[in-house]
């Protein structure tokens, strides 16, 4: 549109779509009906000629079938069957040249024409060749045929060229009489074809005027979605419009729960550093390695709580192949440190090559919180497995430990929820394996441990690898 900008035409490129297509339609549809036109016209224009053609010869066959050689020329009839031939400037005319060039016979309709004023036969004489052409003359334009023959005349074979003359002025009047008509079709057509095409937009754009209303409605905060049934070529747009929405409207949710822990979380730890201060002022050592762990412990929390946060993790995503084993042993050997004076015996039953796509920091994330709630909870034992059936990634986590009971089983996976307010903790570790587990499309169940206790069952999609 950048050459209609430069002869004058307003800017476009912000226009809305109804004006650029009504602009379109208004610079497109003269040159295509104009071509049309002029298309028409020469079919128009053509076919008459053709018929003037076909006359014509017809009138020459005529003085054909009614002259008669005599002994020196040919012999005319004094009336010929076509009239105008016999009237005075009927616009028919016809004459008989001889091979000298000279008339030897022309119509009554030729007598008020001058000799000189009859067009120009200076084509070579060649027996049985038909000439159409135009010519002006007598001050007007004609169409005329001339055939050449060969005739006995006085025991030899003479040359004789029969001439039909016809005025253009019947078939001009025509093609103005149709030109005019045309014009006003055209004109017709063309207003016709921009009121279709104005509603044709308006109809085909009703879809894009909806949307434009749902995502209204969605700024104002009335619609979480866009709801409605949209064509095939919008589809892709509200339905990748709609992902889009459902993740920012997930992410303002995962960062309204991470401040809710987070408030939550460090609740304990302030309380027990207020109380720490309120009861220990006389033991500065006790006071500083209070404050210490709890310092520790609340730095872990803000950690835990930003990975919540920024737990975004999709179907299509690419990562690397991670081993499963290496880092579940890993953790396995860190959390027997930590738990060393209850003397917990953790074991791994998990193939070497069994692979997990995805972020090792988030398998690390889910698997530590798990193993570290088996060892805090489990007596003595903890059993890690983990196979791929069908296209999950199946990992298991038990422990011999009370186990949880069916009516917690849910609660505990809430955010900030815990089953045990006896022991040290936040209630935020599962709630964030929930979360990871859930961003990559898996689940996380809870069922009875075969050792007796809990069994923390997680499911993540394999991605076709085994």
């Amino acid at each position: 549109m950048r050459w209609l900008t430069a002869v004058g035409w307003p800017r476009l490129s912000a226009s809305s779509l109804s004006i650029r297509l009504f602009f379109a339609s208004v610079v497109l549809l003269p040159f295509l009906l104009g071509f049309s036109a002029t298309m028409l016209d020469y079919a128009f224009k053509l076919s008459l000629e053709t018929a003037e053609r076909d006359a014509l010869r017809s009138q020459v066959y005529l003085l054909l079938g009614v002259a008669e050689p005599d002994e020196h020329t040919l012999e005319m009839p004094p009336a010929l069957t076509e009239p105008r031939f016999g009237e005075l400037n009927s616009g028919l005319y016809g004459w008989i040249v001889d091979g000298q060039g000279q008339v030897i016979w022309q119509s009554r309709s030729t007598d008020l024409i001058p000799a000189d004023y009859f067009p120009p036969l200076v084509s070579p004489f060649n027996a049985g060749i038909k000439h159409f052409f135009s010519s002006a003359f007598n001050a007007d334009d004609f169409y005329v045929m001339s055939y050449d023959t060969i005739w006995p005349v006085g025991g030899a074979d003479r040359p004789f060229r029969f001439v039909v003359a016809h005025s253009q002025a019947d078939l001009k009047a025509s093609l103005a009489a149709y030109r005019e008509r045309l014009l006003m079709w055209v004109v017709g057509l063309a207003l016709l074809l921009i009121v279709v095409q104005s509603v044709i937009a308006r109809w085909g754009l009703l879809p894009l005027r909806r949307l434009a209303r749902n995502l209204e409605l969605v700024e104002a905060g009335k619609s979480q979605a866009l709801a409605g049934q949209y064509p095939a070529d919008i589809r892709p747009v509200t339905e990748n419009l709609n992902k889009v929405l459902r993740a920012e409207q997930a992410q303002r949710e995962r960062y309204r729960n991470t401040l809710g822990d987070l408030a939550h979380s460090l609740k304990t730890p302030l309380s027990v550093v207020r109380g720490q201060l309120e009861t220990a002022a006389s033991n500065p050592q006790e006071l500083t390695a209070v404050v210490n762990e709890q310092i520790n412990r609340m730095s872990m929390i803000i950690d835990h709580q930003l990975r919540r946060a920024s737990a975004q993790v999709t179907q299509n995503a690419v990562y690397a192949r991670v081993l499963v084993k290496p880092l579940i042993e890993r953790l396995a050997v860190a959390m027997q440190k930590v738990y060393q004076q209850k003397e917990v015996s953790i074991s791994v039953f998990i193939d070497d090559n069994l692979p997990f796509l995805g972020d090792e920091a988030d398998l690390m994330e889910v698997a530590g919180n798990l193993i570290e709630n088996a060892c805090k909870y489990g007596n003595s034992q903890v059993r890690i497995c983990a196979n791929i059936v069908g296209d999950d990634l199946l990992i298991s986590i038990e422990d011999d430990g009370p186990g949880v009971a069916d009516t917690l089983k849910s609660t505990i996976l809430t955010r900030g929820a815990r089953a045990d307010t006896a022991t040290s903790g936040q209630g935020i570790g599962l709630s964030v394996a929930v979360d990871i587990v859930s961003s990559y499309g898996g689940s996380l169940q809870i069922s009875r441990s075969n050792l007796g206790g809990a069994s923390f069952n997680i499911s993540l999609p394999a991605h076709g690898e085994s």
